[in-house]
């Protein structure tokens, strides 16, 4: 029997960095997905399978990156290297928008079960001035330092695991195949752009997959394991969103549940009663709101580490005594406000719908960024043959087919706005030209 290097032992294997990656996976977000889904139809299963078949190629093809080009920034860094310092502009700007815009849809969820104990937070106004309320209390919190944000983090992860895995296990008992096959489609569209929307909808679950990639040196073994536990991770993540979603659908009439604002509540109040409606929406409020404060801290991260490399203004990366960037919490808050204030609705799912597709879309860009910069970073470095290579050249041919698709199907408003963020990246770089050529790095990519 061998021994084991005390190093060594401290490190991460197979199961400890798969339960790492499906804690990441499943994000509080998930609770107002089955009645998004619900108005696309049982047709939403393909749109699952779309889904995970794509998430998985993106994760395989980050791990690997991650393994060749080890960088603080992750995926906004592997852009930069491989396309310069515009496309890590853009990406740094699409990702921290999709971080914040997602931070939005957590809010909304939080409302629509909040609703569920006082029904007047349905009225737009009400509800948009309650979240905007609740959104700088946490401001505040985030304020006083991660170590706070993190303690609560548990427990509210705690509280949605009970909620998901609760519903989507029980569930079944209850569960009426009659109400499941009630709508194919309710789209009103073909299948196949169906199929599309519920794939768009559906990659909310997912988005961060990206941070369950770790740093090398804490794995064991990271060439085999950082992929494997990946896809173990997100059939995890998957396996929970699909079945809590499927069996909702077969517990709550059709048409109460395309118009719910606490889908799981009501699942649980068709099960047991009025009371276990009432406990799992109050353990999803707990979800919703009780990550928003660690979320904040996480998004402010990206500009934070851009403003130090010159591509973000300063103010992103001033600190406070507790390390904590608050200018661009602050700055981010009003964004944030703002967001709330136009997407206001009196029907709080279609609000959480109109938001995640905004979400959705921000971040496919630097997905489809960070897919293509790993066969270059592989030619590179000379590392263009063998079965390895066409292996992940298989996989970015999937990761960026999916993202081209999710990105359709993300709505004719997610697309208008979307690319009206990209033009405005393009002068916007001007000034981070400027402020580059003050600190005396190089500018312009021409032969001398």
């Amino acid at each position: 029997m061998g021994t084991v290097s005390a190093g060594s032992a401290n490190k991460m294997g197979v199961v400890a960095l798969t339960l790492v990656t499906a804690s990441n996976m499943m994000g509080s977000g998930v609770f107002m997905l089955p009645t998004n889904l619900a108005g696309v139809g049982y047709i939403s299963l393909w749109g699952w399978l779309f889904t995970i078949i794509g998430v998985i190629a993106l994760a395989l093809v980050f791990s690997k990156t991650s393994l060749l080009t080890p960088r603080t920034g992750g995926i906004v860094a592997y852009a930069s290297d491989a396309f310069g310092p515009f496309i890590g502009f853009q990406t740094t700007v699409c990702y921290w928008i999709s971080a914040w815009v997602g931070n939005v849809a957590l809010l909304v969820a939080g409302i629509g079960y909040l609703s569920y104990f006082f029904p007047e937070l349905k009225n737009p106004i009400y509800g948009c001035i309650t979240a905007i309320v609740i959104l700088w209390a946490f401001i505040g919190l985030a304020s006083l330092g991660a170590n706070v944000a993190g303690r609560a983090q548990s427990f509210t992860a705690s509280c949605m695991l009970i909620v998901v895995l609760g519903i989507g296990l029980v569930g079944w008992f209850w569960f009426k195949p009659q109400l499941f096959t009630e709508v194919y489609n309710g789209t009103g569209r073909s299948s196949s752009s169906a199929i599309i929307s519920a794939a768009s909808i559906a990659l909310w679950g997912f988005l961060g997959v990206e941070s369950a990639v770790v740093s090398t040196g804490q794995v064991k073994n990271p060439e085999k394991t950082v992929p494997q536990a990946t896809v173990y991770g997100l059939l995890i993540a998957a396996v929970c969103y699909v079945g809590s979603c499927s069996v909702i659908m077969g517990l709550v009439p059709h048409n109460e549940l395309v118009h719910s604002a606490a889908p799981f509540a009501d699942a649980a109040r068709y099960m047991f009663g009025d009371l276990a409606g009432n406990i799992v929406s109050a353990l999803s409020i707990i979800a919703c709101f009780g990550s928003i404060s660690g979320w904040l801290i996480l998004q402010s991260e990206g500009p934070r580490a851009g403003a130090q490399q010159g591509l973000f203004p300063k103010f992103f990366s001033d600190t406070n005594k507790n390390d904590v960037p608050v200018k661009s919490l602050i700055f981010t808050g009003v964004l944030m406000s703002l967001v709330l204030l136009l997407t206001a609705s009196p029907d709080l799912a279609k609000q959480f719908e109109v938001v995640i597709l905004m979400s959705v879309f921000a971040s496919l860009l630097p997905y489809m960024y960070a897919l293509i910069s790993l066969p270059i970073i592989m030619v590179s470095r000379k590392l263009n043959h063998g079965k390895g290579f066409m292996f992940y050249c298989t996989m970015v041919v999937i990761g960026v087919i999916y993202s081209i698709f999710a990105l359709l199907g993300s709505g004719n408003d997610s697309l208008y706005w979307g690319i009206a963020m990209l033009m405005v990246t393009i002068p916007l770089f001007s000034f981070v030209a400027a402020g580059r050529n003050k600190n005396g790095k190089s500018i312009l990519y021409l032969d001398k």
